[in-house]
């Protein structure tokens, strides 16, 4: 058996996605696919367009093997933090063979060489970044900069300037250097690939043609609610499922839905909004101020954003507010080598395969309901990562239940089992 282990979000699963798929399973030869992936929050800060349980569904309609779910205080943050969250989880099972992340260079050797000098960080890299931090740059970019000036003037990289700056300012770039930083720390066995991403950027808003990015399928969705817009940017199985959820009365989800909820927790808890996690630096003050004038999330996020703090790092702050998820208590997860457990959310006959393997190989809990838990709740770590994932969804299912009121019979992580989509012969 040869498993291949994905990273993901599936916000929602799309054609570039269902290649992407393709194309990893090709350069691994793998046999057997598992994918990492993203509660009901997700890395940006914004809750999930559908529910966990809903994408899942949808990834292995359309070919993943099993879907885990990646730990709700992983998933919301920064690449260095998702990436350690996501990788932690796979190399934990032993029994995963190889990764495959999409990116904008394409080139693993070249990312594995960049991630060496994070991991071994030279005496020289640590000076350079030393004195950008002490002028007061914060430490994504300080760090960008540094290894910048240093393989420029210390490491033998054949590469231009204007690549390795490329390569260091691009979204998913960034995420590969992080995903081989993990393996390179935890002398994992777990092989590394990537491919480019194709036609469309992480970012871009456009739907050009048959592959866009999940950005552009969102804002459509946001501005049109329209899904015969994007049946060509999208699997069959993809389009029929989100179908259903809508002719059920589910809507898509949008982060400013949540705005007066946030507002309420911002103005309860202003003495104390400087424990959560990134609340750093007197922001909590500027929160608190510019609650009050702001008419919708988006006014609330400009109020607050400024050269220090982007936007999508504002999001995440505010994510974290809304969740809860405190200083200490991401101190106590955030080193951790080990995962404590995997939550399963959907498989097919091949995954129940891998989580066979998973059981003969690992001593890790495998979680298909939540009520059987409690075995672990003596565990600091277990029991810090579950119950915020457990507050996740209550916090997302207020939302998204509005108009299904009567399918809401409580934590929903109690209700609810893994999809299992038989394969068909």
């Amino acid at each position: 058996m040869n498993i291949l282990g994905l990273i993901v979000e599936y916000n929602p699963f799309h054609n570039g996605h269902l290649y992407h798929l393709t194309k990893s399973k090709e350069i691994t030869g793998a046999t057997h696919t598992i994918a990492i992936m993203s509660g009901n929050f997700l890395q940006r800060g914004e809750p999930a367009l559908f529910d966990k349980y809903t994408r899942a569904e949808m990834a292995v309609k359309n070919g993943v093997d099993l879907v885990v779910e990646l730990p709700t205080m992983f998933a919301c943050q920064s690449a260095e933090l998702f990436a350690q969250g996501a990788i932690t989880t796979l190399n934990s099972l032993n029994c995963i063979n190889s990764i495959c992340f999409g990116s904008e260079e394409g080139d693993v050797e070249i990312l594995y060489s960049i991630s060496k000098i994070l991991v071994n960080e030279p005496d020289e890299f640590k000076e350079i970044f030393k004195n950008y931090l002490d002028e007061g740059m914060l430490y994504p970019t300080a760090r960008s900069l540094a290894l910048f000036d240093y393989i420029n003037n210390y490491n033998s990289l054949n590469i231009s300037k204007e690549k390795l700056l490329s390569i260091l300012n691009s979204s998913n770039n960034i995420l590969g250097l992080e995903y081989i930083k993990c393996l390179l720390k935890l002398k994992s066995n777990i092989k590394p690939f990537t491919i480019s991403r194709v036609s469309a950027s992480y970012n871009s808003e456009e739907i050009k043609n048959d592959i866009c990015s999940a950005t552009a399928i969102r804002k459509s969705l946001k501005e049109n609610n329209n899904l015969l817009l994007l049946k060509n940017v999208v699997p069959y199985n993809t389009y029929e499922t989100l179908n259903s959820k809508l002719d059920n009365n589910f809507s898509p989800m949008f982060d400013d839905k949540y705005f007066e909820i946030l507002r309420s927790i911002i103005l309860r808890d202003s003495n104390i909004l400087n424990t959560y996690f990134d609340v750093n630096e007197g922001i909590e003050n500027k929160i608190y101020q510019n609650v009050f004038t702001s008419s919708c999330l988006n006014d609330l996020h400009i109020s607050v954003k400024s050269k220090r703090y982007t936007l999508t790092k504002i999001k995440r702050t505010f994510n974290n507010i809304l969740l809860g998820i405190t200083k200490n208590d991401m101190s106590s997860v955030k080193n951790i080598s080990q995962m404590p457990y995997v939550r399963i959310l959907a498989f097919n006959d091949n995954g129940r395969e891998i989580i066979k393997t998973i059981k003969n190989s690992s001593d890790i809990n495998i979680i298909n309901k939540f009520s059987k838990t409690s075995f672990s709740m003596d565990d600091t770590v277990f029991k810090t990562l579950i119950n915020y994932d457990i507050k996740a969804s209550n916090m997302y299912n207020l939302i998204y239940y509005k108009n299904n009121k009567e399918l809401l019979k409580g934590p929903m992580d109690y209700y609810k089992s893994p999809t299992y989509i038989r394969t068909t012969k």
